[in-house]
């Protein structure tokens, strides 16, 4: 498990009504830390990455050509940081 470590600024920070209950805090911890961190990534992480819902968008940016790693022609990986460069790439000011 990664360690996680935070540091608020009190003097400085005002807590929003949204973020005033502990609860929410929490469960915004637990998203944050449950992100994937390793190099290489398989489809449901990518999506988990980028907080989509299913592997569906992730399926459709492989046709698109989207880099990928397959090993035994089943098992497909994704590099993190190919993905990032990837969707830099394809970044647009629509």
């Amino acid at each position: 498990m990664a360690k996680v470590t935070i540091t608020l600024d009190t003097e400085d920070m005002q807590l929003t009504e949204d973020f005033k209950s502990v609860g929410q805090l929490v469960t915004m911890l637990k998203a944050a830390t449950n992100i994937p961190s390793a190099p290489y990534m398989t489809k449901s992480e990518v999506a988990r990455f980028m907080g989509l819902k299913s592997v569906t968008p992730v399926d459709k940016w492989i046709k698109k050509g989207l880099p990928v790693v397959k090993i035994d022609g089943m098992n497909t990986l994704i590099k993190r940081q190919t993905l990032i460069d990837w969707l830099a790439e394809h970044e647009t000011t629509e």
